[in-house]
C-alpha cells in the first residue's frame, strides 16, 4: 500500500478521518499520545516529542541504552531536536508497505513512545522494562483513538 492508502486504512480502523495534507502531514492523538505522520520523497516518517531536553543530560545514558541495537524502541530510534530542544522518537518506512506490518508498527512505536517517557519521569527503569507486547491490533485495548 502507498503511504497515503496506509494513513487512510489505518484511520478507517480507528473510527477517524487520517489523510495525508497538502504539505504531507497528517498527525493523530492515541489515547492523548500525539503521534506526527510525514511523507517525503517516497519515505514516511512516523514521530513524536518525547520529552523537553533542557537541563536533561543526566538522561542521556538512559535514551542511548534504548536505542542502542533498538532494544527498547519497537525499531524506531531516539534523537535530539536542537531547534525545539526536545528528545524525539522517529520511525521510517520507504516504498510500499503490507498494512499489517504497519499496524504493528504503529502500535510498538505507541508503545516504545509511552515506556520511554514513563522512564524518564522516574517510573520505570530500563532493567526491569517489560518487552511491549506487539501482538494486538487496533479496536483492542491499546490503540484507542
Amino acid at each position: 500500500m502507498t503511504h497515503a492508502e496506509l494513513l487512510h486504512e489505518l484511520g478507517e480502523r480507528a473510527g477517524v478521518e487520517l489523510e495525508l495534507s497538502e504539505a504531507g502531514t497528517a498527525a493523530v492523538k492515541f489515547d492523548g499520545d500525539e503521534i506526527d505522520f510525514e511523507a517525503d520523497d517516497g519515505k514516511l516518517y512516523i514521530y513524536a516529542a518525547i520529552a523537553s531536553a533542557d537541563g536533561r543530560e543526566g538522561v542521556f545514558g538512559k535514551l542511548l541504552e534504548a536505542n542502542n541495537l533498538l532494544a527498547g524502541t519497537n525499531g524506531a530510534t531516539i534523537g535530539l531536536d536542537r531547534e525545539r530542544d526536545t528528545f524525539t522518537l522517529c520511525r521510517m518506512f520507504e516504498g510500499e508497505t503490507e498494512y499489517a506490518v504497519f499496524e504493528r508498527a504503529v502500535a510498538g512505536f505507541v508503545t516504545a513512545l509511552r515506556l520511554i517517557r514513563r522512564e524518564l519521569a522516574g517510573e520505570g527503569d530500563s532493567a526491569d522494562r517489560p518487552q511491549p507486547d506487539l501482538g494486538h491490533r487496533l479496536g483492542g485495548h491499546f490503540l484507542h483513538v
